[in-house]
This record gives structure tokens, sequence and C-alpha cells, in this order.
């Protein structure tokens, strides 16, 4: 897999699916569950998953996307969302530098999700990524 240059906040925008299924890549802060402290991790999208770790190499643990719902938090604070995968209760609570790379990562995540009959079936039975909040960045 060839190496991308990073933008200067540390992000990458990578939206070329053939090129190993990555969409998005780059540095978020998440919320732990235990201390709900924000701490920044490394996070990237791939194969219908956002896989996140402590850095790029340590990146294992993985939220999956199918049928996520994707919420734009309004008392939290401008740049925090939750991803809250199909059938659990948590909610993983992600914070961006600005709102553009909040707009971004949250299309990301919605536009990552699988294709087909299988999402059809989803989203027929109520499943699918549901991105409740309307964003007014343009």
């Amino acid at each position: 897999m060839a190496l991308e240059s990073a933008t200067s906040n540390g992000t990458t925008d990578e939206n070329h699916p053939e090129k190993g299924d990555e969409w998005k890549k780059g540095w978020l802060l998440k919320k732990t569950h235990y201390t709900k402290r924000w701490k920044m991790m490394w996070f990237h999208i791939k194969e219908g998953q956002l896989v996140y770790g402590f850095n790029e190499k340590s990146a294992e643990k993985a939220i999956n996307l199918v049928g996520a719902k994707v919420e734009l938090l309004e008392g939290a604070g401008a740049l925090v969302w939750s991803v809250t995968p199909r059938d659990s209760e948590r909610s993983f609570l992600l914070q961006a530098r600005t709102a553009e790379e909040r707009q971004a990562w949250m299309s990301a995540i919605c536009e990552a999700q699988p294709r087909g009959k299988e999402l059809d079936r989803k989203l027929k039975s109520g499943g699918g990524c549901h991105l409740l909040a309307e964003l007014h960045l343009r």
C-alpha cells in the first residue's frame, strides 16, 4: 500500500475504495469509555469498519459501521458527534478539530457502509446509515 502525505492537521482524505478499500484516515479525539476523558487516537475507515488505536500501527480496535447511527451532538460542542453501532447500546463519542473535518468524517462513515443486496436488506429492515443532523456548512 502506497503512503500518502498528510495535511497540516495530520489527516488525509483518501476516497478511493479501489486502493485497499481505505476511505479516510487521520487523528480524532475519542472520549474514553471508562475514564470519560478525551484521547487523541488514529482512525481509518476500512472494509465497513472504523478502526482506531493509539497510532497508525496499533490501530486494531474496530467499530462496525453496518447500520450504524451517526449523530451530531448539539449540546456537546460543535465538533462532537457519536457513532452507535447497530444493535448496540454503546455510543462512541468523537471530536474533530474543525467543522469541515467533522463533516468529512461523518460523510465518510456513511459512504463507507457496504453496498449492494446486503445493504438493501438492512435499509428495508431499518438499518443503514442514519445521519441524524443536517450539517449547515455550505
